[in-house]
């Protein structure tokens, strides 16, 4: 056993050689210790200057063990990985009694307040949030180091361009502080101008078009755009280099920008240099490696063809073609690579794809993570794969888009994770991970609307309910003119089958110029899917209607009132990729209506929708649309006309004034002669529109239009034309419309233009 004075002695030698005594925030160095050298066997471990930290936490780290020999290598990284905890100030390690190893630690202090100054434009528990550091947790200076950086950054974010954070601590007593972060946000800085020099191919405005980083405008107070942020700027670089290269321009280069700050330190002026190089065909297509599929049979799929204008985009969609392509014949580890050979002396490109297949593999477990509210079959229901099926990647693509278009879930929390579990590298789990939104929905809104006069609206609705997909809602609608109640039900998957059942019950009270009704009834619904995005609907609705204060001496009452049983059907096929606010895609909707099964009314009633959408360039929309219904008498019985057609208003011929168009009788009533529009028995429409954002944050955008249609005999068409302009407001109660329509051929009675405000989505 070691002399006593002998181990006070080696303690300090040891201390010194190892250079691990920290009496500083940082490990300074670990000097070479030499040869390795043992130096006694471990009887006991103890811990002094603990306080906070738990004991077991430092053994358990350590690996050091009662009964080990101890040497200078164990000795050193066991100093290492305590000190590693980031608990500690410093670290000693003494032999305290024979065969004792005794480790001597000075805890950090506690930060028990953190203060934040100069904050004055961003909320203080914003900034709290992008903190690690938390209240009563131990000091760590490295920590409180990356906090100052991401506040940095999330001033940036915010617009806050020249803001700097600096932190001071303050002890309280030897064992707590108070940590405090200083801000200093000066004013956001503005974009005053970007400037882009060397470009031939496009002007300033497109490149601009593209780029999140805007310039300052007349809607920046409301948008937000406008502010400088780097990080956007950044990818806004890369977003200019991509669309170069989507038109051909292979070799384009932005150089480093220019970025000037105004000396009042509130604007900043933007030069980005552009080489963009000449532009780029397609020579040569080629196929090397595993080739599974005829090269002809590759080349008629693909987008990109010879001749073609390069494109990065469409080369990158036709690697995810072919890579589906060999996925979905079960090879799940498929790899396509592409090489591009530039012709020397010309301004051509070869394409050269190279494939690896790799093995046969089949789908395993499938998981669902995440769903705290949904059920799991929810999920489920929507998958076109299954357990025990080999691998298909066009099926797992699209499962994944049917899960997303339940509208169940965060936009972009939808993953589909495969993984190979141990032992088994032919088979592939699936791990599906959501982020569930708030399904439910409350809107209240108020206004004035040219059609309808002012109007209440109020909406209830939950479109998950019960977790079971399922729709219920409650609305109403109150205007001058228009009182609407309904409550709805649908079930989307009856009896976990694929048929949808649903129901209305509604009530509505209108009052025209020629006469004013009631009706009130309820419909019930089927529905089976018949193709992929097709579903054939069957509803049945009886409803019984009333006249009041019938001003049209052509209104008969007694074909007006009474009770209609009607039974419909419909085809619906629906590929739209955002049923809100759609940029490509397209919805078709033919159906048949009969009244005559029962009831007081009889009618046959055809109709098609159709509606078109194409994102153009960049955000700006083709929005189209057709629309035509013909109604026919049944055994002699005259058409009531609640049920006929007329067009003009917001919603359809935006040119001329509600109702204006349909035909018309003039008949004396009270000794005045008077002008009623008395229905016609087939209307049609077509509208055209270009969509486009004015201020992205604030949900506002501008739009252009044409419609064109009538509404009277189908043997008698007369075209009524118009044009206009307008702005709408994606609000919280919904979608806000201000549209001026001016019609190109007006009648004598036409106005020569209309504008018109109302709510909701045209299409």
């Amino acid at each position: 056993m070691p002399h006593r004075g002998f181990s006070k002695f080696f303690a300090l030698i040891l201390v010194t050689l190892l250079g691990c005594l920290i009496f500083s925030n940082e490990v300074i160095a670990i000097d070479d210790l030499g040869p390795h050298r043992n130096l006694f066997r471990i009887k006991e471990i103890n811990i002094k200057g603990i306080k906070k930290v738990e004991k077991e936490a430092i053994l358990e780290k350590i690996s050091a063990k009662k009964g080990m020999m101890l040497d200078n290598y164990l000795l050193k990284k066991d100093l290492q990985k305590i000190y590693g905890l980031k608990y500690f100030e410093f670290v000693e390690a003494h032999e305290g009694a024979p065969g004792v190893l005794e480790f001597r630690v000075k805890e950090k202090p506690i930060v028990t307040k953190i203060i934040l100054e100069g904050n004055e434009e961003i909320d203080e528990d914003d900034l709290i949030s992008q903190l690690k550091t938390k209240e009563f947790a131990i000091l760590d200076i490295n920590t409180v180091k990356i906090d100052v950086g991401a506040l940095q950054k999330y001033y940036e974010e915010k617009g806050f361009y020249l803001a700097s954070v600096d932190y001071s601590i303050k002890k309280i007593n030897d064992e707590n502080i108070q940590l405090t972060f200083n801000i200093q946000e000066f004013d956001k800085v503005r974009v005053k101008q970007v400037t882009f020099l060397g470009n031939k191919a496009f002007s300033d405005p497109q490149l601009k078009d593209i780029m999140e980083t805007r310039e300052e405008s007349l809607f920046s107070w409301m948008s937000g755009s406008g502010n400088f942020k780097e990080f956007n700027f950044q990818t806004d670089i890369e977003r200019i280099k991509y669309f170069y290269k989507t038109k051909g321009y292979l070799q384009v280069n932005v150089g480093t920008p220019e970025i000037t700050v105004s000396e009042d330190k509130k604007w900043v002026f933007i030069t980005i240099k552009v080489n963009e190089g000449p532009m780029f065909s397609i020579n040569e297509i080629n196929f090397q490696g595993e080739v599974l599929f005829p090269e002809q049979e590759l080349l008629d799929q693909l987008t990109l063809k010879s001749k073609d204008t390069y494109s990065e985009e469409l080369l990158r969609k036709d690697i995810q073609m072919l890579t589906e392509k060999y996925q979905d014949e079960g090879y799940a580890f498929a790899n396509v690579l592409r090489t591009l050979h530039v012709v020397p002396g010309e301004n051509k490109v070869d394409i050269e794809f190279s494939f690896e297949k790799g093995k046969i593999a089949y789908f395993g477990k499938i998981y669902v993570k995440g769903n705290t509210k949904t059920r799991d079959k929810v999920v489920r229901r929507e998958l076109l794969i299954r357990e025990g099926q080999k691998f298909s990647g066009s099926a797992l693509r699209r499962s994944k888009e049917n899960v997303n278009r339940l509208g169940f879930f965060e936009p972009k929390s939808v993953v589909f994770n495969t993984i190979s579990p141990k032992g088994k590298d032919d088979v592939l789990d699936v791990e599906i991970t959501v982020k569930e939104r708030n399904t439910g929905q409350i809107s209240l809104g108020a206004g004035y609307s040219t059609a309808t006069g002012a109007f209440l609206q109020a909406s209830i609705a939950q479109n998950n309910f019960r977790g079971l997909g399922q729709n219920l809602s409650f609305s109403l609608s109150l205007s001058d003119t228009n009182k609407t109640y309904n409550i709805g039900f649908t079930e989307p998957y009856l009896f976990d089958t694929k048929w949808t059942a649903g129901f209305d019950i509604f009530s509505q009270s209108v009052e025209r110029l020629s006469f004013s009704f009631k009706r009130k009834g309820f419909d019930l619904r089927v529905g089976y899917p018949i193709f992929d995005y097709t579903r054939l609907f069957v509803t049945y609705k009886l409803e019984d209607t009333v006249t009041k204060a019938v001003n049209d001496p052509t209104v008969d009452p007694e074909i007006e009132n009474g009770i209609t049983s009607s039974i419909k059907t419909s085809v619906v096929r629906d590929k739209r990729d955002n049923k809100f606010e759609p940029r490509k895609g397209y919805f078709m909707q033919v159906g048949s209506e009969y009244a005559g099964v029962g009831g007081d009314k009889k009618w046959l009633k055809n109709d098609l929708d159709a509606r078109y959408f194409k994102a153009v360039w960049g955000d700006l929309v083709l929005r189209s649309r057709l629309f035509a219904s013909k109604i026919e008498q049944v055994d002699g019985r005259q058409v009531p006309r609640t049920e006929k057609f007329t067009l003009g208003g917001s919603r359809n011929l935006r040119g001329y004034t509600f109702e204006a168009i349909g035909p018309e009788s003039s008949v004396l009533v009270n000794g005045i002669n008077t002008t009623f529009n008395s229905g016609g028995s087939f209307a049609t429409f077509a509208t055209l529109e270009f969509e486009h954002p004015l201020a992205r944050e604030a949900g506002l955008k501008w739009v252009v239009f044409a419609d064109i249609g009538d509404a009277g005999d189908y043997n008698d068409f007369k075209a009524h034309m118009d044009y206009g302009f307008g702005f709408r407001w994606f609000s919280p109660i919904g979608v806000l419309r201000f549209e001026f329509g001016y019609p190109l051929n007006p009648g004598p009675r036409d106005a020569g233009s209309q504008f018109h405000f109302d709510i909701g989505q045209l299409f």
